[in-house]
């Protein structure tokens, strides 16, 4: 056999004509390439704002998505100065957020750093602060790290550079924490 009969006594029935097992497996694999190709289309068109890989919706309000991702529902990054020095270890190289250190439920508590530093995070639900906060107390702590009484807050209190709507979504959303 020649080269080119070779091939095609392989690829085909002895004969020459398509098995019908090789048409189905053509048939399937071109199916499954046009439906991976349709998938990837799909996930490049819904590009996620910067900053966060949740999608549009995931989040009930702006307050809640800057506590969870630190970023804003213009998609931008919150950013902060300070911060635990351990945020590598504590964040696996992530994006440190309010979630990070006072927990889903904003009860906050006292957990490992890695490195055997410890945290002892405020518990930041509205219905705790609100007998020593207000609104621009609450900011003076975001923003310039400073405790009701004027003391400065511990180093391991990020100091956020957060816009003032953007403070103000967050409050709303530390008081629908239970």
């Amino acid at each position: 056999m020649k080269g080119n009969d070779k091939l095609t006594a392989a690829l085909c029935g002895s004969n020459g004509e398509h098995t019908t097992n090789r048409r189905s497996q053509v048939v399937v694999g071109s199916f499954l390439i046009v439906i991976f190709v349709l998938l990837l289309t799909a996930c490049a068109s819904r590009a996620q704002p910067a900053g966060t890989a949740w999608g549009v919706g995931a989040f009930d309000s702006n307050g809640e998505r800057i506590y969870f991702t630190a970023t804003s529902e213009s998609g931008s990054p919150i950013t902060y100065s300070g911060a635990p020095s351990s945020r590598g270890w504590m964040m696996m190289g992530g994006q440190l957020a309010c979630v990070s250190c006072h927990g889903p439920s904003g009860k906050g508590g006292e957990h490992s750093m890695g490195m055997m530093q410890v945290m002892d995070a405020k518990d930041i639900r509205w219905s705790v602060l609100e007998g020593e906060f207000d609104a621009e107390k609450f900011r003076l702590a975001v923003v310039n790290g400073e405790d009701p009484d004027g003391t400065q807050l511990n180093s391991d209190m990020p100091r956020w550079n957060i816009s003032d709507n953007d403070l103000t979504d967050l409050i709303i959303f530390l008081k629908t924490l239970p």
